[in-house]
């Protein structure tokens, strides 16, 4: 099989009806070996973060010297950027091979259960030291919940989104998240809202857990605009990080991964260095979170926010940095399970100019819906539609200063048409 009749079949199954259990994982995974059974994991889940921090374990990780597997979701530009040995992504042609025995040990399976499947199934045959695995959506009924004892179960935050699956309200989305945390195992958390912390605690207790809820480990100590960095000061010590991200959500994020390393090492299966977190901190590499990008006298800033929480930390940021005072113009486009009025609210008190396009995708939100729910938002903006991406971020490069937000689809196509992955 080839590359491209594997990823052909995988979007003819994006759209599988989800099911509430992992009947047809876990037999899938029994034709293979149960390769689950066989690495060492930290699992992560949250409604935003996940990916940063599983980006910045699997940094220090490899800082460390330790051999890792990363599987991360969703994918910006290659489906191939999903499952990583040591930061690199696996190859196209292992990529069929493993696509192919997976798919005949689990002809049933759907997008993401092959994938975490073939993720797995990678990582134990090249005998990663430890694996960073990340959530696709909730984390009880999520396929990487197959993994049966995690060194660390993170849960980065917990806010609305995909109610569809998880729940109305921020406790049954709670509940869902901490569905990772496992038998005597070991939970860490920021300090949560008292709706999201008390099922937190609650499936903790009953499963005999540890769960460490962490209030915020440093503070902001400056920013790199023009290359989207910023440095971190530990609140105790002083001692200062250089961070390869930008925003105020990270600060969250890198406590989460600082203060989970120092539980691995106190575990004693883990030896590593302040002088590797350090190194992975500046290391990191991270597309599509604030990431800023220079191109032919163009300023883009590139951010996969796509609901209420994400973007309020968005704006968190943009309200620090010296692009809020430069005209910038939003190229903006939202899938239709969004909270897309709640989003335009938060955007409108910075966004003067608003190209409304379109992500690749069926979810897509028409752009004229969103351009009319804009106008009564902020009357006085000057707001352009374009279906068309490329058409979008042309007319955005006028400004000099463009804003490419609102689904990771979109940073994924602008990526592409910029030509950098990051």
């Amino acid at each position: 099989m080839t590359f491209e009749q594997a990823s052909k079949i995988l979007s003819e199954r994006q759209n599988f009806i989800k099911k509430d259990g992992l009947e047809r994982v876990y037999a899938a995974l029994k034709n293979l070996g149960n390769p689950h059974e066989k690495i060492r994991a930290v699992h992560v889940t949250g409604t935003n973060g996940k990916g940063s921090v599983c980006a910045l374990f699997d940094s220090v990780f490899r800082a460390a010297g330790y051999k890792t597997g990363l599987f991360i979701s969703p994918h910006l530009v290659d489906l191939t950027e999903r499952i990583k040995i040591d930061g690199c992504e696996i190859s196209k042609k292992k990529f069929a091979a493993l696509f192919d025995e997976v798919l005949k040990a689990g002809p049933d399976l759907s997008f993401f259960e092959l994938l975490t499947c073939m993720a797995f199934l990678h990582f134990e045959r090249e005998k990663t030291d430890i694996a960073v695995a990340e959530v696709g959506i909730g984390g009880r009924f999520d396929t990487t919940n197959v993994l049966p004892g995690p060194e660390l179960s993170v849960i980065t935050s917990v806010d609305y989104d995909h109610e569809k699956y998880l729940g109305d309200t921020i406790a049954e989305i709670a509940g869902q998240k901490a569905g990772i945390i496992k038998r005597g195992g070991i939970c860490l958390a920021p300090v949560l809202s008292e709706a999201a912390r008390g099922p937190v605690l609650r499936e903790a207790a009953l499963k005999e857990a540890q769960a460490h809820l962490m209030a915020p480990t440093f503070s902001a100590a400056g920013y790199d605009w023009a290359r989207g960095r910023m440095r971190l000061r530990h609140k105790k010590t002083g001692e200062e990080l250089d961070l390869g991200l930008m925003g105020t959500g990270q600060v969250s994020n890198a406590t989460l991964v600082y203060e989970g390393i120092a539980i691995l090492n106190g575990s004693g299966n883990f030896k590593i260095s302040k002088a590797s977190i350090a190194e992975g901190f500046a290391r990191v590499d991270w597309p599509g979170r604030f990431q800023v990008l220079n191109r032919g006298g163009t300023v883009y800033i590139l951010d996969g926010a796509h609901n209420p929480e994400a973007i309020k930390a968005f704006a968190a940021t943009f309200e620090k940095s010296p692009f809020k005072d430069k005209g910038v113009v939003f190229v903006a486009g939202f899938l239709n399970d969004k909270d897309h009025l709640s989003i335009l609210g938060t955007l409108a008190p910075y966004a003067a100019k608003v190209i409304f396009t379109k992500p690749p995708s069926e979810r897509a939100v028409d752009p004229c819906i969103l351009a009319d729910e804009f106008s009564r938002l902020r009357p006085a903006a000057e707001i352009e539609v374009q279906d068309d991406i490329e058409a979008a971020l042309a007319s955005g490069a006028r400004t000099g200063t463009a804003v490419v937000l609102g689904s990771f689809y979109l940073v994924g196509v602008a990526l592409k048409v910029l030509g950098d992955r990051g």
